[in-house]
């Protein structure tokens, strides 16, 4: 079967497989091409280059599979699978994607160049508080508060953890400094007030919904 983790990009997809890994010592893959992150999740490539050849025919390989693979995608929902759905407050997703993907805020706040529509309309796309066999999580809380995530996650796939998350964010920097850069607020530095103003045009109403000042 598979468990997804699901998530507009930037959302803290990563983190939360480096939980599951941590934690449980769940293994994951990602549905795209992320060589740079081999050395953290292994077998990662040779897992995209079985999806590439026959996405379909090996979606349902692994839908009927035995064991369980556990998939990050930013795809819009494709099954009724069980899914971990990643969300972050959109001001610091779209900084994080503008600086990784080297396009303009005001591209990223208006998901042009981003195959995957904007933040918003990802999140609407799933409705992860709706959706059956959903676990929403927030990035902010797998920051501050690791402990209680795991906790929400071994009750959602019925696993105790192995080991308690710990924090080594400082580490993945000076490793990966293309990566990991601003957690929470990063936003305050990068966004000036026609970016809010966009942003509020544009996200508002979603940021209000998911409790984000």
């Amino acid at each position: 079967m598979i468990l997804w983790i699901a998530g507009w990009p930037h959302n803290g997809s990563t983190l939360c497989r480096q939980i599951l890994k941590d934690s449980f010592g769940i293994e994951s893959y990602s549905r795209y091409l992320e060589s740079e992150l081999e050395t953290l999740f292994t077998g990662g490539v040779k897992f995209f280059e079985r999806w590439k050849k026959n996405p379909v025919t090996y979606h349902k390989y692994i839908l009927e599979h035995t064991d369980t693979y556990v998939v990050k995608t930013h795809e819009l929902p494709i099954d009724n699978a069980p899914t971990i759905f990643v969300v972050r407050d959109g001001r610091d997703a779209v900084c994080s994607l503008s600086n990784f993907w080297g396009i303009p805020i005001a591209d990223a706040i208006a998901g042009l160049g981003c195959p995957f529509g904007t933040w918003s309309s990802y999140y609407y796309g799933w409705m992860p508080e709706k959706r059956p066999n959903t676990l929403v999580l927030k990035y902010e809380e797998m920051v501050t508060d690791p402990q209680m995530v795991v906790g929400k996650i071994a009750e959602f796939i019925g696993t105790k953890p192995t080991a308690p998350y710990v924090d080594d964010f400082e580490e993945k920097k000076k490793e990966f400094p293309y990566l990991f850069k601003d957690r929470i607020g990063g936003w305050k530095r990068r966004m000036n007030s026609e970016h809010l103003a966009l942003f509020e045009n544009c996200h508002g109403k979603l940021m209000r919904e998911l409790g984000y000042e």
